[in-house]
């Protein structure tokens, strides 16, 4: 059903994984009649309003909406993916995945692991030891103390041959340790170790593995970080240095703040904010956004005071629009960065600066607009450069809203901003869990649901699916999915970790006896769905056609205009029958 698993297999993994043995590792449960309940672990709460029912392998917050099954639930209480949550409770079933990387693969990757942490624990023991007295200095300057570098396991690496002599006596071989990078070949011949003399910062994945390492001089010493090689298991633009051990914060809060530097995070810690995450030196990128937005309700960058980290925030937020997360950002005091800020002025300034955070939009939005009396050459390259960001927004309600508020800024008008959207190839795959914001029309998530929780509304969906009702991207496709689950030999409840978050919190409130679908006629709800999409695809076509009329107008066709008044006519009369 999902590409990288046989049909059938997710439903045997649930079988041989309970999901209170799961969710009972991370949340203390009662048992309340045939279900048990807890504290919710996405949000803070008093009053117990998470439910899991071990009958139906679905849990269900009535306080936040958090749903699903135990695929669902391991994703977000650990920031994984899909593929890796699988992956992960596979193993635990004795389930082999056909197709994945299960076996070859999974053994390399499980040795690298392995190597990893065996240089963990030597650059740890290290910074410790008599060689490690210059890096300890270094992280008593910049106030990083004792505890919060063993928290985050920071190390040193001494020059010399004390590395390759630490992997061998673990059976690690040279040709192991070049192969991950903590080993390299001088020019003349021989070995040496490619972080030596730089304190280490070791970098794990959402599951805790150390995957590679970034080392940072203490000296003059150029370039000032070196990381790992880019390998099967070391990818920066995928991976956020802090993650792991911001992740129960981040569940308590339901906040992250993204930073650009190791020693950010590491102040912020220690100060008691312990939400961060640093990006790899690299800008934050789409993998890493939809890590976070699957861990956290709210996303903040916090970069230097600087040109280059303004700019920085801008790239975040054209990524961010792409992929759907909404961020805000906190901007400090021209010069100042995290780690001098909250040294300087303490958690409360920070906390302030906090509260007063932007939408970067406004912030993007605010930077992109020319100045008061600016020649239209320059009003026409703003204006090109923001409506190539929108065009890239795949949500058309948020795409809409971002134009109106864009056009302000810029004083031009919307129609301005508005382009076709970009070839993405394919829209996004509905064999993946799709961020919730790309769901923001609350007639298709409905729609959606009544067809997972009730056979009948998917066969009767069937035939309308030539001519879809939907608009979000991977609506159809997902729909068409329900309707062949019915068809088969499972139903769609068996995927529901793959399904968008909202979607989720509908079915599985639904499957555990409320939500919205909860004690009224179902097929009705869906017929109704249908008739308010179909009007809303209307209004839409409306809309456009008439941006293309005014374009045409302007230009002086005088066959499209003719052509799009016919259109529009017979649009009219259809919105009024």
């Amino acid at each position: 059903m999902t590409g990288f698993v046989a049909d059938g297999t997710l439903e045997e993994i649930q079988r041989r994984v309970p999901i209170l043995d799961i969710v009972s590792t991370y949340v203390s449960l009662k048992r309340q009649g045939r279900n048990y309940v807890g504290l919710c672990p996405f949000h803070a709460e008093k009053t117990p309003s998470f439910s899991v029912s071990p009958e139906k392998g679905l849990f269900h917050c009535f306080g936040c909406g958090a749903g699903g099954n135990v695929f669902t639930f391991l994703m977000r209480v650990e920031g994984l993916d899909f593929r890796t949550a699988v992956e992960r409770l596979a193993e635990k079933a004795g389930v082999t995945l056909t197709g994945s990387a299960s076996s070859p693969r999974r053994h390399t990757r499980e040795r690298a692991y392995e190597l990893h942490r065996v240089a963990a624990e030597y650059f740890a023991g290290a910074l410790r030891g008599p060689e490690g007295a210059l890096a300890r200095a270094y992280l008593e300057h910049r106030g990083v103390s004792a505890d919060t570098a063993e928290r985050f396991h920071i190390g040193f690496c001494p020059a010399g041959s004390g590395l390759q002599q630490a992997l061998a006596r673990r059976g690690v071989s040279p040709v192991e340790a070049q192969r991950w990078g903590l080993l390299g070949t001088r020019q003349g011949g021989g070995l040496y170790a490619r972080l030596g003399g730089r304190l280490v910062f070791p970098i794990r994945n959402p599951a805790g593995n150390i995957v590679g390492f970034a080392g940072r001089s203490l000296g003059e010493q150029l370039p000032k970080y070196v990381n790992s090689p880019e390998s099967e298991i070391f990818r920066k633009g995928e991976l956020l240095f802090g993650l792991y051990e911001a992740r129960q914060a981040i569940q308590h809060t339901r906040q992250v703040v993204v930073v650009e530097g190791y020693l950010d995070v590491l102040a912020l810690a220690q100060a008691g904010m312990s939400q961060v995450v640093a990006t790899m030196g690299t800008a934050l990128g789409e993998r890493q956004l939809e890590t976070l937005q699957r861990m956290a309700e709210e996303v903040f960058v916090c970069f230097d005071a600087d040109e280059a980290g303004w700019r920085a925030a801008e790239r975040a937020f054209a990524v961010g629009a792409k992929v759907g997360v909404w961020m805000r950002g906190i901007f400090l005091p021209p010069g100042e960065d995290p780690d001098s800020f909250v040294r300087g002025k303490g958690i409360s300034a920070m906390e302030k600066a906090m509260k007063h955070a932007i939408p970067l939009a406004d912030f993007y939005f605010e930077r992109k607009a020319p100045p008061s009396g600016a020649p239209l050459p320059v009003k026409a390259r703003a204006a090109r450069e923001v409506a190539a960001v929108l065009s890239l927004v795949r949500d058309p309600v948020m795409a809409r809203l971002l134009t109106q508020r864009a056009a302000t800024y810029l004083g031009v008008e919307e129609h301005l901003l508005q382009s076709s959207p970009p070839a993405h190839g394919t829209s996004p795959s509905a064999t993946q869990p799709q961020a919730a914001s790309n769901w923001a029309h609350p007639e298709e998530t409905l729609l959606l649901a009544a067809m997972v929780v009730n056979r009948q509304v998917a066969q009767r969906m069937a035939p309308e699916l030539g001519s879809s009702p939907f608009v979000t991207p991977g609506a159809n496709e997902l729909a068409q999915r329900i309707v062949a689950a019915w068809q088969g030999a499972s139903e769609p409840v068996a995927f529901v970790a793959e399904l968008p978050e909202e979607l989720q919190a509908i079915v599985s409130a639904h499957l555990l006896g409320g939500g919205p679908l909860a004690g009224v006629d179902v097929i009705q709800v869906a017929s109704d769905c249908v008739a308010k999409l179909r009007r809303r695809q209307q209004r839409l076509r409306l809309e456009q056609l008439r941006r293309e009329l005014r374009a045409a107008e302007h230009k002086g066709d005088r066959t499209k205009i003719l052509e799009l008044q016919r259109e529009l006519q017979e649009l009219r009369q259809l919105s009024q029958t």
